[in-house]
């Protein structure tokens, strides 16, 4: 029994969760006590092994499950990677379009305190209404998705890293809708927007990922550091390495010396830690490429590799995501195409793209991959 319990404790030593001498604990040890300490060992090894125990795909539809966990296996400990959109493809809903207005109904963004930069267009205010920034946002979008997307990443400037994280944790915290007002046409419309609810299945996912050595990447059209700071705390779950984390970089300053840099640049030079940076200040100034559209599939050439694609592409938007789903899954690897099916109409254009782009690359005489290795989930399956 002892001689039994020495080897599962040598074996709870080998794991480094705890450290003592086991032959000075079995020659000095009382008969009596040893067991208990030794049966002690083998119960904490019972829930190291649980800690170390394979991800599994509980959250996703079964034959979806089925077809990335093939993908994985034939893929695992070779180098590869996956890249994942983050608003509504690896958490449902928008992190910026919630924390604008969470921040905005405290007062801590105005008109007032918002870089001049930032104001393009007149405020429509009325008599009896004064336009909210959420608003504007809006009408920024119908000018042209173009303008907006850079612009609410923008707006948060003139906040330190550290300031902005207590936001952040806060809108998640709170899981409650955030009021919201904006105009249509020109009346004014009174709603709810949500914060972001981490997909369980997403979380699996990454994480499965990661143990069968195929590195995590974030690519989105959101502001990077916002992001990161969801992606990258593991208390939501995704555990995504805080450098994996690409999206819209602002400039970031340094209030005591005036010095900028961005998280980009120090982890291009190796020089980055996620930790120092807190005390900086996000700046409204952008850094390129832009990772919206086109830009998303160029941040994978410049910031990961220019010839290496990913073994999975997860988005959620047919023109934000678009580039990166059909230019750089490599299908030949058995790569997936991931596919987030929250609206119907998205939908429609998607299946639009799958059948021009496959048309195109046949009538050009390349290899037909836009129509091939889809995995299409509804939110509510990955929850």
């Amino acid at each position: 029994m002892i001689t039994t319990s020495l080897v599962v404790l040598g074996r709870l030593l080998s794991y480094g969760f705890v450290s003592v001498d086991v032959f000075h604990l079995r020659e000095t040890t009382p008969m009596k006590l040893a067991p208990k300490l030794l049966v002690s060992a083998a119960f904490c090894l019972g829930l190291a092994s649980q800690a170390f125990a394979a991800t599994e795909l509980k959250h996703w539809p079964a034959p979806a499950a089925k077809q990335l966990n093939e993908m994985i296996a034939a893929n695992a400990n070779k180098g590869n990677y996956a890249v994942f959109d983050m608003d509504n493809t690896s958490y449902r809903y928008d992190l910026e379009e919630s924390l604008l207005p969470f921040m905005e109904n405290k007062g801590l963004i105005t008109r007032e305190t918002m870089d001049p930069s930032l104001k393009l267009i007149p405020f429509k205010d009325t008599a009896d209404h004064k336009e909210s920034l959420f608003s504007y946002y809006y009408r920024l979008c119908e000018v042209d998705d173009m303008v907006c997307y850079p612009w609410v990443a923008q707006i948060f400037s003139g906040f330190t890293l550290k300031e902005l994280k207590v936001q952040v944790d806060e809108l998640m915290a709170s899981g409650k809708p955030v009021p919201v007002s904006y105009f249509e046409g020109d009346v004014v419309k009174k709603s709810e927007v949500q914060p972001p609810k981490v997909f369980t299945g997403q979380a699996e996912l990454y994480n499965k990922l990661m143990e069968n050595g195929i590195e995590v990447y974030v690519m989105t059209a959101a502001s990077e550091e916002l992001v990161r700071m969801v992606a990258a705390d593991p208390k939501y779950g995704y555990n995504v390495k805080p450098e994996n984390v690409i999206g819209v970089t602002t400039m970031l300053k340094d209030r005591k010396t005036g010095e900028l840099t961005t998280a980009r640049k120090q982890i291009t030079a190796g020089k980055y830690d996620e930790k120092s940076n807190l005390g900086l200040e996000l700046t409204p100034y952008l850094w390129t490429p832009a990772t919206w559209m086109a830009g998303k599939h160029a941040a994978i050439l410049t910031y990961i590799d220019e010839w290496k694609k990913p073994v999975i592409v997860g988005g959620d938007t047919p023109t934000s995501d678009g580039y990166m789903l059909f230019h750089d899954v490599d299908v030949a690897k058995g790569g997936i195409h991931l596919w987030i099916n929250r609206k119907d109409k998205y939908m429609t254009q998607l299946n639009g793209m799958i059948a021009k782009h496959a048309a195109a690359q046949a009538k050009e005489g390349l290899p037909v991959t836009a129509d091939k290795n889809w995995v299409i989930v509804k939110p509510e399956e990955i929850q």
